[in-house]
């Protein structure tokens, strides 16, 4: 008697990769993951935290949640790597880049996962984050510029009561297709811990595409709970050469900022600085 085979039944692929960067914040990933295990669509997620060499015991946490695929990386591979390294083990079509300091709302993801996929010019949408204390979080900006590489952070005026187009909410809760990012070969390495948020934003401007401000996505941004600083010198470097880099790629005239980076430094006796910028140096776990 010929025996009967079953077939094998391939689990779905999870709806949304969570992604999170993280160095030196394990109270703000536990609140992130917290909230995180709270979502009204958590069998349809996948989460994948990132961890930049952390020392203050981040690690641990993992034990604490199931859900979770904890990478620990040697060194600090700034957000840029560590990001494409998650992006290429994600197995969901929608991306959603998470800081560690937000705390999203249970609805948040799958209010932001419907729209992008309904709404047809929008590549990407944002949660609305406010304070702790309920007002609008600073956490726009306006795309760099030539003339203003260093935009500040900005919180808006008032909360948006409708989906509304913003040119640079940067990834402390930007959903967007993973289509979209292969479209870009995903992240460019030639930037390090800065500019990886401003070149996804320049390219869904560039590609007649839209990031949307969700209000139904609701979620609390802790300013304060910030990665402990790195080396200024090296920090520096790191963001002139990624200036370089976008000018090069979005307004043409790169080198001639890496040279008037590297001239600078060297005329305000600024040594370290002038070594990583002729090095070439950045964040991206090549460093000391």
């Amino acid at each position: 008697m010929e025996e009967t085979q079953v077939p094998q039944v391939q689990p779905d692929p999870p709806r949304v990769t969570v992604i999170i960067i993280t160095r030196n914040q394990a109270r703000a990933l536990r609140r992130c993951l917290e909230a995180l295990h709270q979502c009204t669509i958590l069998d349809e997620i996948e989460i994948i935290v990132v961890d930049n060499a952390s020392t203050d015991g981040s690690n641990v946490i993992q034990d604490d949640f199931e859900k979770i695929t904890y990478l620990k990386l040697p060194k600090n591979f700034g957000w840029t790597k560590a990001a494409n390294i998650a992006l290429r083990s994600s197995l969901a079509e929608s991306i959603l880049f998470l800081d560690p300091r937000v705390e999203l709302a249970p609805d948040a993801i799958a209010v932001m996962a419907a729209e992008v996929s309904e709404e047809s010019d929008a590549a990407a949408a944002s949660a609305v984050m406010t304070t702790p204390e309920g007002g609008p979080a600073r956490v726009m900006r306006k795309l760099p510029k030539p003339d203003d590489l260093r935009p500040a952070l900005f919180a808006p005026s008032a909360l948006p009561s409708e989906p509304t187009p913003a040119d640079f909410p940067g990834v402390f809760a930007l959903l967007i297709r993973k289509p979209f990012l292969k479209g870009m070969n995903f992240l460019d390495e030639r930037y390090g811990e800065l500019w990886a948020d401003a070149e996804i934003a320049a390219q869904v401007k560039r590609a007649g595409r839209k990031i949307l401000l969700l209000p139904a996505a609701k979620a609390v941004f802790h300013e304060g709970d910030a990665p402990p600083a790195l080396h200024p010198s090296l920090l520096e470097a790191d963001f002139e050469q990624g200036a370089a880099t976008y000018l090069s790629k979005h307004y043409g005239g790169g080198m001639g900022r890496r040279v008037t980076a590297a001239l600078g430094a060297l005329g305000t006796l600024k040594v370290g600085l002038f070594a990583n910028l002729v090095s070439g140096q950045k964040i991206d776990g090549s460093q000391e």
